[in-house]
């Protein structure tokens, strides 16, 4: 929490942005789908490792 303030006050991108959590349920919802329909659901590809990541939280 620390962490997403301080990127809040310093207009930086966080650790882990609302971006990373809005992939996780695209997956998830592909996973459902998947079992639902008992077939494979292809996704998106993202642009790269860690596409949406910011900086690492500062220690201290």
């Amino acid at each position: 929490m620390d962490h997403f303030s301080r990127c809040v006050l310093d207009d930086r991108q966080p650790h882990t942005p609302g971006e990373e959590g809005l992939q996780d349920m695209r997956l998830i919802e592909a996973i459902y789908a998947s079992a639902r329909e008992g077939r494979p659901v292809k996704l998106e590809p993202v642009a790269g490792l860690d596409a949406f990541r910011g900086l690492p939280p500062e220690e201290g």
